[in-house]
Parts: C-alpha cells; sequence; structure tokens
C-alpha cells in the first residue's frame, strides 16, 4: 500500500453539535489527547465565528491511499490546553475511548456573551473618561497630555471595536452597543491649537565650535495666547540629541553633547516630541533648525617613520584626516615624533596573513599608545591595514595645546 502526505499532520475526525446558548465540539485524535483537546476548543470557536483564541491556525492536508485523495482539515492552537481546564471560556473534558484520544468542549454562550458586554461597556467607560480629560488638557495648554489621551482613547476604540464584531456574530446589537463619542472633534481642535504654535530660539545665528559640544541655548515656545508650558521638545541630528519641556515661561534650555564635529550636517533640528503623524498635520516637523560651523584645529608635526614607504604613506594619509599634517619643513618648529610599529604573528590561513600590531607615537609632550590587529597577504599589506582602523583621536587630543 502506497501512502502519500502532501502535507504532514495529524488526521482528526471532528463531530459538532449545536444546541440551545450551549456551543458543544467533539475531537478525536491519533496523536495525543492534547490534540485531541485543542481541536475541540478550536471547533468550538469556528462554530461561534469569534477568536476564542487569537493563536489558532488551520492546517489543510491531503492523504493518498491506494490513489484515492481524502481531504480535511485540523485545527491547532499553541497555546497548551490541559484536562478539566477552562480556557477563555471554554471547557475542555477528556473521554476515555479504546483507541485513540477524545475530548469535548463547551461553551456556554450567556457566560462568553456576558463577558463580552461588560468588556464593552468597560471600553465605553474609559474612552469617555479619556475624552473628558483630553478636554481639559486642551483647557489647560498642556497639549501632551491631550495628544497621549486621545492615542490611548483611538486603540481603545479600535479594541471596542474588534469585540463588537465578536458579539454581533453571536448576539443581536442594540443602541446600548453604539459608542459615541467626540474624538476626531478633539483632535480637530488640537491640530488648531498646535498649528498656531511657534518655536523659535535666542541661540546666535552659527555657533562657532572647537569640539563636539555646544554651549547651552533656548528654545521658547508660544502659542495664540502667550508662551506654553510643559511642552516637550526634542533635539536631532541623525539620532536624539536631548528631549526637554518647557517650563513655566515657555522656556526649554539645551546643552547638546556628541553633536556632528569631523562630518556635517551640521545643524540641530528642534521639533515637538509628538507623534509622526501629528507632525505632519500640524507642520511641525522640522520646525527650528539651529545651524553652526565647526573649527578644527590643523597641526603641522615632523613625523620620522623608518618602516616602507607605502606603510608610512597610510600612516600619514589616516593623521590627515585628523587635520594631522606631516611636513618636510626642516626650519618648521612642529612638534617632532617619532612612530614604532610592532607586530605577533598570529596565524595564516591560505594565502592571508593575521597579526597583533601595537603603534607608538612619541615626542615632546606626546606619548601615544595602541593595539589592533590586520590581516593581508603581506606583513605591509597587513600594517597598513590595521593603521585604517586606528582611531588616532587621542593623539589629537594630545597635539591640540601644541599646534595652537
Amino acid at each position: 500500500m502506497n501512502i502519500k502526505s502532501l502535507i504532514l499532520c495529524a488526521c482528526l475526525a471532528v463531530v459538532p453539535a449545536l444546541a440551545g446558548k450551549i456551543v458543544t465540539y467533539t475531537a478525536t485524535s491519533k496523536v495525543s489527547q492534547e490534540e485531541a483537546n485543542n481541536s475541540a476548543m478550536a471547533g468550538v470557536a469556528k462554530q461561534i465565528k469569534s477568536q476564542v483564541s487569537a493563536t489558532q491556525t488551520l492546517t489543510k492536508y491531503e492523504d493518498i491511499n491506494d490513489g484515492k485523495s481524502v481531504l480535511g482539515e485540523t485545527y491547532r492552537a499553541k497555546s497548551n490546553v490541559k484536562s478539566n481546564v477552562v480556557l477563555k471560556g471554554v471547557k475542555v473534558v477528556p473521554i476515555k475511548v479504546d483507541k485513540g484520544f477524545k475530548a469535548t468542549a463547551t461553551l456556554d454562550m450567556d457566560e462568553f456573551t456576558a463577558s463580552l458586554q461588560f468588556r464593552l461597556k468597560t471600553l465605553q467607560q474609559d474612552i469617555a473618561k479619556l475624552e473628558k480629560s483630553a478636554r481639559k488638557a486642551l483647557d489647560n495648554r498642556t497639549y501632551a497630555n491631550a495628544a497621549s489621551d486621545l492615542e490611548i482613547a483611538e486603540d481603545k476604540v479600535n479594541e471596542y471595536n474588534f469585540y463588537l464584531q465578536q458579539l454581533a456574530d453571536v448576539y443581536p446589537l442594540n443602541d446600548s452597543h453604539r459608542l459615541q463619542h467626540t474624538l476626531p472633534e478633539i483632535e480637530k481642535l488640537l491640530v488648531e491649537r498646535l498649528s498656531s504654535i511657534t518655536i523659535t530660539t535666542t541661540a546666535e545665528p552659527n555657533f562657532e565650535l572647537t569640539k563636539a559640544e555646544m554651549p547651552s541655548w533656548n528654545v521658547i515656545v508660544k502659542d495664540s495666547i502667550g508662551p506654553v508650558p510643559n511642552f516637550p521638545l526634542i533635539a536631532r541630528q541623525s539620532k536624539t540629541l536631548s528631549e526637554r519641556r518647557t517650563q513655566k515661561n515657555g522656556i526649554a534650555t539645551f546643552k547638546l553633547r556628541n553633536v556632528n564635529f569631523e562630518k556635517g550636517p551640521y545643524e540641530i533640528i528642534v521639533e515637538p516630541n509628538l507623534s509622526l503623524e501629528l507632525l505632519k498635520k500640524t507642520g511641525l516637523r522640522n520646525a527650528l533648525e539651529v545651524p553652526y560651523r565647526v573649527k578644527i584645529s590643523r597641526c603641522q608635526i615632523k613625523l620620522y617613520c623608518e618602516m616602507e614607504a607605502n606603510v608610512c604613506s597610510a600612516l600619514e594619509n589616516a593623521l590627515s584626516k585628523k587635520s594631522i599634517f606631516a611636513i618636510d619643513d626642516e626650519e618648521s618648529t612642529a612638534p617632532e615624533l617619532s612612530v614604532e610599529i610592532e607586530n605577533t604573528f598570529r596565524g595564516r590561513l591560505g594565502f592571508i596573513s593575521s597579526f597583533d600590531f601595537t603603534i607608538a607615537i612619541k615626542g615632546e609632550g606626546v606619548n601615544f599608545f595602541t593595539t589592533g590587529k590586520g590581516v593581508g597577504k603581506t606583513e605591509a599589506a597587513a600594517t597598513i591595514s590595521a593603521i585604517k582602523k586606528t582611531d588616532f583621536a587621542p593623539l589629537q587630543k594630545q597635539l591640540t595645546p601644541l599646534c595652537k
């Protein structure tokens, strides 16, 4: 006998029954009692057209036995269902049989609908409270609180509609189930208020920075009434640099670190710390742009490098990216530095060798030392690889007093 299975699964025999307000479903399995329990529970869910378990999945299978095809479905639930337990209102009871496993799941529809109606009533009350809170926040001009209340309320409206759809499948709806709210009106009012917001700064038109830090500067937030207190602001470049809220006078103070220094953009963006959708509706995205300039000290050195020419060239190129330039002027008073690079062979894989490196650059008032790793077909290539990966910022910092 040739048996071919297109999808591996357990074949379940199912016998549904529906009487009165009690929904039952009996299933058998050749695999395990747990399989029978899960299938019986999922069968009840299928009958009432509601998601008793959101983790249920449907698997279709086809068994071919001696040329005859048998099509069927199995319902599986990822949640483990044990004997004599109640899961979301579904009671599962195992049944003893001579062969295989069997279980019956039962759901009392009165209990099920009562639970849904209670949930809907609770959501109605929650949404009404959030409406009241959002309106009060608008009156107090605490716009962030109003936005937060609206966002939570909209999530609860979606949740309400989800449960209402479940109830509609098994229970006649009436006017008491109608969700009445004024959230769109409140959102419209919030957008109008936020659209009148102005965000300005007392900062200089252009800061000139000699390091990746900005001195403190103020941002002022006003609406049509005046300064706005407790207003959330965010300062960012490619990442968030700082978050602040305005004081009672509508002013928030920023003092930023780790701003873009070695490469741009040399500009700070300040905008309300609100949802992107709300920023677009109010035109407050990129509300304030604070530009700055950077002043990087150019340092000239006399570099004594006695290694291979291509290695010395790679080192000079790496140093130049930190505004450290090697010169040959004998009469210059530039700092004199010597470089030593040593390596320890680690191993070889095919044509590639790997080394551990130590790089030391020394001179009067300068003592730079670092370690690194490099790989290459030759020792020189591996050395250049290590140099390219070395951070010379600490050397630049040591040279700053000598290059003023």
